[in-house]
């Protein structure tokens, strides 16, 4: 009994004991979940929930951006050009509507039939004009932007020199690739009327603004180089008796950037200025070449049919960043320049000073301009409309490179 009695109580205790080892054990076990729950729901889990939400949303993102983006863009391999365009007819011109993958109903495309839009007339339709022939406002959009694509495409040789110089049979893609030639001036007096106001007009501009840095921004070149363009001007109507006139040339160049070119015009174009980049000279130099092709072509649409039937003519450039002014002739199937010799003129504070020699400079410098611009404008309007004429004017050129 007694035994029993303690075999009964030693195995108490040791149950006991077992019990108190297996207490401390779940706890730890619940410390060690704790532990490591933590991190598995932070770290591991998380995370990489995280990564591949981010990844989505960046794609999602993109593909409608891309799709906006494209709308209006040209899937053709080659842009054609705006004359090519111009010769399409309504069928030509559907179908390569077609081809951009626009994706606009077929009844669109019959608009274009039922309207008699060729070509031509594609090029000058508007966003309106579209709506007020049926187009709903998305595809209106889409074909204004094509236009504008297309337009832009097309004067890409702006930025390319040596594509432009090629036309002409000229390797390379520098300004000093191209011949020269030496414009003839019209010698004015120191006294000048025009030339004194012109002076006046540029000291004025120069207190304002200050001196013309090679930082300094396009409209402040612009203030100078128009102010110098209306003096030759005026000079020239009043030798010539001839209305002269200068307008604006809207220039569509790539996204961002739009140039002002300026022409000059009595009864037909003469001259065309491109204001000039100071760090992109080639560049304006292949604008303004483009813009004397389009110039000539002008012209020549605009002249009777001439009995030699030659069509040769001529007209002069010029690319001007205020401070450096070039000269270009224009002839058919050639051009001439003076990129080697360029004429400068210093837009100093220091010229402010009255009878200084930095005065004295900058009256020089701005003569010697203006009388290069009389000079070509004068050469340009008395010459004889005739393209024989025009030809052996510019052979006199040719005979003293």
């Amino acid at each position: 009994m007694y035994v029993r009695e303690k075999f009964s109580q030693l195995r108490k205790l040791i149950k006991r004991e077992s019990d108190e080892p297996s207490g401390r054990t779940e706890v730890l076990k619940t410390r060690n979940v704790i532990q490591v729950e933590e991190p598995i729901q932070v770290k591991t889990a998380e995370d990489p929930v995280q990564m591949e939400i981010e990844e989505d949303e960046s794609d999602d993102d993109d593909e409608p951006e891309t799709s906006k983006k494209d709308k209006g863009k040209l899937k053709a391999k080659e842009t054609p050009s705006i004359e090519e365009i111009k010769k399409w007819d309504t069928g030509t011109l559907i179908t390569f509507l077609q081809e951009q993958d626009l994706g606009l109903d077929n009844k669109y495309f019959d608009t274009f039939h039922l309207q008699e839009i060729n070509g031509k007339i594609f090029l000058e339709l508007t966003k309106k004009e579209l709506q007020s022939c049926g187009f709903k406002l998305g595809p209106a959009k889409i074909i204004a932007d094509l236009i504008k694509e297309l337009k832009k495409r097309s004067f890409s040789s702006y930025y390319n020199l040596r594509d432009v110089l090629n036309k002409y049979g000229i390797e390379g893609s520098s300004i000093g690739n191209i011949s020269q030639f030496s414009p003839e001036p019209y010698s004015i007096d120191d006294s000048d009327e025009e030339l004194e106001y012109c002076i006046k007009d540029i000291k004025r501009k120069m207190s304002i603004m200050g001196t013309l840095l090679i930082d300094s921004n396009d409209t402040d070149r612009c203030e100078y180089i128009v102010t110098i363009l209306h003096a030759a001007i005026y000079i020239v109507r009043r030798i010539t008796g001839k209305n002269v006139t200068i307008s604006s040339l809207k220039v569509i160049e790539r996204e961002n950037t739009d140039s002002v070119d300026y022409t000059i015009r009595e009864t037909e174009e003469l001259i065309c200025i491109t204001k000039g980049k100071q760090h992109k000279i080639a560049t304006s130099f292949a604008q303004n070449l483009v813009q004397l092709e389009s110039l000539y072509q002008t012209n020549k649409r605009k002249c009777k049919a001439d009995v030699a039937g030659s069509g040769f003519d001529y007209l002069y450039g010029i690319v001007s960043t205020a401070t450096d002014w070039y000269f270009l002739l224009y002839s058919t199937g050639r051009i001439s320049c003076t990129s080697k010799r360029p004429y400068n003129i210093v837009f100093s504070e220091t010229s402010l000073k009255k009878d200084s020699v930095d005065e004295q400079e900058l009256r020089r410098n701005v003569k010697r301009v203006i009388e290069v611009i009389v000079g070509i404008l004068i050469d340009r309007i008395n010459i004889e409309k005739t393209p024989d004429s025009k030809k052996a004017r510019i052979e006199k050129y040719f005979k003293k490179e």
